[in-house]
C-alpha cells in the first residue's frame, strides 16, 4: 500500500504576507520608506538607529519566548489551523485581496 504525502500547512502569516494586495503594498511602503531615507540625510542617521534598536529587541524577545513557544507548539498549531479556515473564508468574500495594490488602486 502507498503513502500518501501531506503538504505541510502554511502558517496563517505566511499567507497573509504572501496574499497579492499585502505584499504589493509592503513593497509600496518600504520603497517609499527606502527613498524617503535617502532624501533626507539627518532623518536617514534617525531611522537607522531605530532599526538597529528593533532588531536588537526583536532579538531578545525571540530569545526569550523561544522556551514558551515550543511548549506551547500544538496550541500554535490548532489556532493556525483555525486561522487558516478563516483566512480561506475571508479571501472568498474578498476577492480584492488577491490583486496587487495598483490594480486595486486604479479601479478607484
Amino acid at each position: 500500500m502507498a503513502s500518501v504525502a501531506v503538504a505541510p500547512q502554511l502558517s496563517v502569516v505566511t499567507r497573509v504576507v504572501n496574499l497579492p494586495l499585502v505584499s504589493s503594498t509592503y513593497d509600496l511602503v518600504s520603497s517609499a520608506y527606502s527613498s524617503t531615507k535617502d532624501q533626507y540625510p539627518c532623518l536617514k542617521s534617525v531611522c537607522e538607529m531605530a532599526e538597529k534598536g528593533v532588531k536588537t529587541i526583536t532579538s531578545v524577545a525571540v530569545m526569550s519566548a523561544l522556551p514558551i513557544i515550543q511548549k506551547l507548539e500544538p496550541q500554535i498549531a490548532v489556532a493556525n489551523t483555525y486561522a487558516c479556515k478563516g483566512l480561506d473564508r475571508i479571501e472568498e468574500k474578498l476577492p480584492i485581496l488577491n490583486r496587487p495594490t495598483n490594480q486595486v488602486s486604479s479601479e478607484c
